[in-house]
């Protein structure tokens, strides 16, 4: 049974509505990730999405399985031949990849930057375009160069995280939204990455019990 999208999820305001915790954030942000990195190196030929944002990741049964949805932009491309395709740029204001707008010039890494995004979303709840028309890599860069990840994450979360865990997506972030494209990682170090993050999760967890008994919070 379809749960919506990771968008819905994040921004949910009902009364009713039941914040996403830090693991099942990390579990979405994984099974996102491993699709991704599929269509850019197990797709014959394999594929640039064009058009990755948190609504068009898809959530699915009680575990929120997620899954990336809508290929209507998708451009294949010869990853033995080719670093990048010169197209037109399409994709969705706040998410499109700063290099890919200027020149033209699409790439992998380009889906990475816009993967970026969504991670940013993930940490912090926070839309791409902040009030004020704020970017929100600008706003959440200005506040870790600080040392200050606690003004940039979810309030919704209650505290209840592995502050390591964080620490490490929203460099994960950060790298993945870096202006040039060449110092992106690609969507395998991505993987790697939030798996670790996962395990640092899972074994404060183990450590601390589930968060979902304790409102004390095992992240301050």
């Amino acid at each position: 049974m379809s749960e919506g999208t990771l968008q819905e999820k994040l921004r949910e305001k009902s009364p009713n509505s039941v914040p996403l915790t830090w693991r099942q954030r990390l579990r979405i942000s994984l099974d996102s990730a491993q699709g991704l990195e599929y269509l850019h190196k197990a797709c014959t030929p394999p594929l640039i999405h064009r058009d990755v944002k948190a609504a068009n990741i898809l959530l699915n049964g009680s575990n929120l399985e997620a899954k990336i949805a809508d290929f209507g932009l998708s451009k294949a491309f010869n990853n033995d031949l080719q670093s990048h395709v010169s197209t037109r740029v399409v994709g969705t204001p706040g998410y499109l990849d700063p290099e890919y707008y200027t020149s033209f010039q699409l790439s992998e890494k380009s889906d990475v930057y816009s993967f970026g995004i969504v991670l940013l979303e993930v940490v912090t709840g926070q839309p791409p375009i902040l009030p004020e028309s704020v970017h929100i890599v600008q706003w959440a860069r200005q506040r870790l160069a600080k040392g200050d990840i606690e003004s940039v994450v979810d309030d919704n979360m209650q505290g209840r995280y592995d502050l390591n865990s964080v620490w490490k997506v929203a460099d994960l972030a950060l790298r993945c939204t870096e202006q040039a494209a060449s110092q992106r990682p690609a969507m395998a170090d991505v993987v790697v990455q939030l798996k670790e993050s996962l395990e640092l999760e899972e074994g404060c967890e183990r450590v601390h019990g589930s968060y979902a008994g304790s409102g004390d919070g095992y992240g301050e």
